[in-house]
């Protein structure tokens, strides 16, 4: 019997390596083999990978094949741990051995564990692929055969990333070694598997050239100025201006630096809409990339009426109030006189610098600035009544002003009563739009991420005061200059769902992606926004749509977050249960991995003797170029605790005696 499983240990949320208070060691690039009789680890199988890569608008479909080559005469369980996109959906998995190729199907998770167990145990050929991070998951193949070889085939959605001008994907090619302490404070961006990070790859000496080959395939839905390997040296094929093929050699590199191609396209005079569908179990699906000009945005720039809210409870005293001051300060320092601004500062009470949003002129900008330097972090954290006081509500209309309206929040969000806040921002953001900055090296991310996307804005976290300016920067880059604002899609269609269902609004610096369900889409859309105080639309044929793949899974993928985030609020009871059924039930249909399926598949042939021994093999991931590291030891073995505690017991007894007979003998 063979078995193969792909498995997730619970909710993941996307966490950033090198933040704050998510460390840990992690090995990297070679596979190890651990014997059972004591004999010390050796070097032993090597490990290549060939990745195709299918880039259409802004998803990639990305197929990763590992071969495992195992050169002793041992039966061993292959073990290696790899890095994939925060943002990757998992979907499918394959193992080969020789000739057999076992497939993957979706099952509950815990089923599919003990399965893997039962098999490795029985001598079944077995494989569990688990996700330890958002971005890091572990590969155990089990009972590979003595100079065999085996293929493990993984294959994952993820979105193309844009900032400015410019797109890029990142194909991560090694793990940075992080350290982890033994007690580490709860984070729940951080480690969601059972078992520690560290245990999951033997960090090795010596260095593997884990060699990797790369297919890109680049179908960008509109005319390309160039494309570019930032890392790698790659062979470049253009099929049109809109189409290219990159091939990255697995001889001319070694695969210790991530790879990552960048492409920019031509400038656009006005907002473009490309839409791509696919039709699957029955149903009609849609994607939707708004593209935003790259004309000069400052012709677009709006008055804005920004509303500064700034946390100063006891929880943010010290490092993380100097962050949210440093911050404050910067942000202001970006006010142009067109603008209006006030400040609420909130902790057991909440109160404003003005009573209403005052001009950006030199003399308000400096009282405020004045008012920001003498902040204190005492008292509670009253948020209820600082969201009422900031968000408008549904009473003004800000369009008629040809005014936007943003509030900035600067909070640890360190909080309980989430359910409650979340219905303040529904109820009073009306025109408002709602950005969250987390400050502090933990921050309350699931509050903040949540807030931010219920009120139509983003989220950006500053973990070191150094941090603040850059961080502050970049985030009013993204918002500065809205090109578009209240979007709506109008589709006529019986059982229409649109993800997010709130869109947010287009800023220059990023396109917006909407992903769409109906049982029949109709033959056009009307997009419609208000661009520069004034109402505009566009109207999109369906017969323009490109057909491709992966599309049902960019909208299935975006619903299952949503109603994962929901579930959260909730307390134990059939609310919950009802919201993990749905999760279930796209999940299944689409064969996606979430906290509640995992990918199983079993072939009822044993390969393994039962009177052979299982041994362990562990295979190092790629080291980032340029680093060494070295480990302190940290496992010391409880016997050598009991030795130094019994020396100190000792040596206290012979200083007592000693000190007695001194004081005898005076």
């Amino acid at each position: 019997m063979s078995l193969l499983v792909l498995a997730v240990s619970g909710n993941v949320s996307a966490g950033v390596d090198g933040e704050a208070g998510n460390k840990g060691w992690l090995g990297s690039a070679v596979l190890a083999l651990n014997f059972n009789d004591g004999r010390a680890g050796v070097i032993a199988p090597q490990l290549s990978s060939r990745v195709d890569i299918h880039i259409t608008g802004p998803i990639a479909r990305v197929r990763v094949a590992q071969t495992f080559n195992n050169p002793s005469d041992a039966w061993v369980e292959a073990i290696y741990t790899f890095p994939l996109p925060p943002d990757s959906a998992v979907d499918h998995l394959q193992i080969r051995v020789g000739e057999r190729i076992i497939e993957g199907e979706i099952q509950e998770r815990v089923a599919a564990q003990q399965l893997y167990q039962e098999a490795r145990q029985a001598g079944q050929q077995a494989a569990l692929v688990e996700q330890h991070r958002a971005n890091i998951f572990s590969t155990h193949v089990a009972n590979v055969p003595p100079r065999a070889e085996l293929t493990v085939v993984l294959e994952y959605q993820q979105q193309v990333i844009r900032r400015g001008s410019r797109f890029s994907l990142h194909y991560p090619m090694s793990i940075t070694p992080r350290y982890t302490p033994s007690q580490s404070p709860a984070d729940t961006d951080a480690v969601t598997s059972d078992k520690p990070v560290t245990q999951l790859a033997t960090v090795l000496v010596g260095e593997n050239n884990n060699a990797t080959e790369i297919w890109l395939d680049l179908q960008a839905g509109f005319e390309l100025d160039e494309v570019t390997s930032r890392y790698h040296p790659v062979s470049k094929i253009r099929i049109d201006d809109a189409h290219w093929q990159l091939r990255l050699d697995p001889q001319t590199h070694n695969a210790n630096a991530d790879f990552v191609v960048e492409w920019q396209g031509r400038e656009l005079a006005v907002p473009q809409a490309h839409i791509f569908s696919q039709s699957y179990a029955g149903q009609e699906y849609a994607l939707l990339q708004i593209m935003p000009p790259q004309v000069a945005l400052e012709q677009f720039r709006q008055a804005r009426d920004i509303v500064y809210v700034i946390d100063t409870s006891g929880s943010m005293g010290g490092e993380s109030l100097r962050q949210a001051k440093r911050a404050l300060l910067w942000a202001l320092a970006r006010l142009d006189e067109s603008d209006r601004f006030n400040i609420i500062e909130f902790n057991s009470e909440a109160w404003s610098l003005f009573d209403s949003e005052r001009q950006a002129s030199a003399k308000n900008i400096v009282r405020a600035r004045h008012f920001v330097q003498n902040l204190e972090a005492r008292g509670g954290t009253e948020m209820r009544k600082a969201l009422g006081m900031a968000l408008c509500g549904p009473c003004l209309d800000n369009h008629s002003a040809g005014r936007l309206r943003q509030v900035l929040f600067l909070t640890d969000g360190a909080i309980s009563n989430e359910e409650q806040l979340f219905t303040v921002i529904n109820s009073k953001l009306g025109n408002s739009r709602l950005f969250t900055v987390g400050i502090g090296s933990a921050p309350n991310r699931y509050f903040m991420r949540k807030a931010a996307k219920m009120g139509r804005g983003s989220f950006v976290h500053i973990g070191k005061i150094t941090e603040a300016e850059k961080k502050i920067t970049q985030l009013f880059e993204r918002i500065d200059v809205p090109i578009m604002s209240d979007i709506e899609l109008q589709i006529r269609a019986d059982n229409v769902d649109i993800s997010p269902a709130l869109i947010p609004d287009l800023y220059g610096s990023e396109p917006l992606v909407v992903a769409i369900r109906a049982d029949d889409l109709p033959e056009q859309f009307i997009l419609r926004g208000w661009r520069q105080g004034r109402l505009w639309q566009q109207v999109l044929a369906l017969s323009t749509a490109e057909e491709r793949g992966g599309i049902h899974v960019a909208w299935a993928r975006k619903k299952i977050g949503s109603l994962l985030d929901e579930r959260a609020l909730l307390g134990a009871g059939q609310a919950r249960r009802v919201l993990r059924d749905k999760v279930l039930e796209i999940a299944l249909q689409h064969l996606l991995v979430t906290p509640f399926t995992s990918l199983v598949a079993v072939d009822k042939m044993p390969q393994r003797p039962q009177v052979a021994e299982l041994e362990n093999a562990v295979i190092k991931n790629n080291t980032p170029k340029g680093r060494q590291f070295s480990l302190a030891r940290t496992a010391t073995g409880m016997s050598y605790f009991i030795w130094l505690g019994s020396g100190l017991l000792l040596l206290a007894l012979c200083v007592y005696w000693l000190s007695g007979r001194g004081s005898q003998s005076s």
